[in-house]
């Protein structure tokens, strides 16, 4: 019977986490991305200089996204 507590008690606290954050933290991890890119970018002139401004619009759209949520 403990056992039993014990199972259903590991099995439920699996999915800890709705849906809704689960997805913030997905889009929240893509901006970290895109950051760490543009860091590297500024670090190393000439180094795909050309997305730059790409990537600065992507992250002001994640960051759109998470605020309608």
């Amino acid at each position: 019977m403990i056992s039993e507590i014990i199972k259903i008690v590991t099995t439920t606290q699996e999915n800890t986490m709705s849906k809704k954050y689960e997805y913030k933290y997905k889009l929240f991890a893509k901006i970290h991305q895109l950051q760490k890119r543009l860091y590297r970018t500024a670090c190393n002139p000439g180094h795909s200089e050309d997305k730059e401004w790409f990537r600065e619009m992507r992250i002001k759209k994640l960051h759109n996204r998470i605020k309608e949520r």
